[in-house]
């Protein structure tokens, strides 16, 4: 069973997609919001496993949902405003659907929503199955030591200590190396969770940086910091993570 969220403000919208959703039974709506704010609450709650998005709301548009989110699921606009569909994909929704849309268009949404997640549960389980096997192999191994990415039917195995820095972006986070960049599916706050604390440090909402890459650190006053990469690239952190960074500094 698959489950939805539904999120717009307006009520006739929610109540037709709720109607045109019946009739796919491996779907299941166990919630809906009336606007951006309590989508946020509702999806943290229900944690379900796609939500039908509206863009345009007065309080929080769909955009500013997904970034409030640490842990975004599948996501599927629904909007009657089409200039927002290169934007929504850029966050890597699964679909887009233009208001008014029909039984059919929703049918190949859900078409793919079902293709994408039983693709995705088969990536996951491998992933987790050569995960598990390292762990075997080196018990004393707390930490994530590498990614398994799969990119147009090859798999890279991105090892951590090759990356520079990770950026939030929507429901993936990118890694970046000296090489290449990739796209993996967690959220941030796992991430976090799975990294070595002494070989890593979360800068801002948005952004993990490697230890080992970072030339020069400067503080810039009103609790934010600066950092520069051995590429030259300079992030800046976020004032609420100043504690966070200052622990870290005073670690090394």
């Amino acid at each position: 069973m698959i489950r939805c969220v539904i999120v717009d403000d307006e009520f006739l919208a929610r109540e037709r997609l709720k109607k045109l959703l019946a009739v796919h039974t491996d779907f299941e709506v166990v919630a809906e919001a009336k606007n951006g704010k309590l989508g946020v609450e509702t999806i943290q709650v229900k944690t379900p496993d796609l939500v039908f998005l509206d863009i345009q709301m007065p309080d929080l548009d769909g955009f500013g949902v997904i970034n409030k989110l640490d842990k975004v699921p599948y996501i599927v606009f629904t909007t009657a405003y089409d200039q927002y569909a290169l934007k929504a994909f850029d966050v890597h929704a699964m679909d887009y659907l233009l208001k008014p849309f029909d039984e059919d268009r929703l049918s190949d949404t859900l078409e793919l929503v079902r293709e994408r997640i039983a693709s995705d549960q088969s990536s996951e389980l491998a992933s987790q199955m050569k995960s598990l096997f390292k762990t075997f192999e080196d018990p004393k191994g707390k930490f994530r030591r590498s990614f398994l990415i799969k990119d147009k039917g090859f798999e890279n195995e991105v090892r951590v200590e090759d990356i520079s820095y990770m950026e939030a972006q929507g429901n993936y986070v990118k890694l970046v190396t000296e090489k290449k960049d990739f796209l993996f599916r967690i959220g941030m706050n796992i991430l976090e969770s799975e990294l070595d604390p002494s070989h890593f440090m979360r800068i801002h909402r948005a952004y993990i940086l490697n230890k080992h890459w970072i030339k020069k650190q400067s503080y810039q006053g009103n609790n934010e910091f600066k950092f520069t990469l051995q590429s030259g690239l300079e992030l800046s952190s976020s004032r609420s993570f100043k504690k966070h960074i200052t622990a870290h500094t005073a670690d090394q």
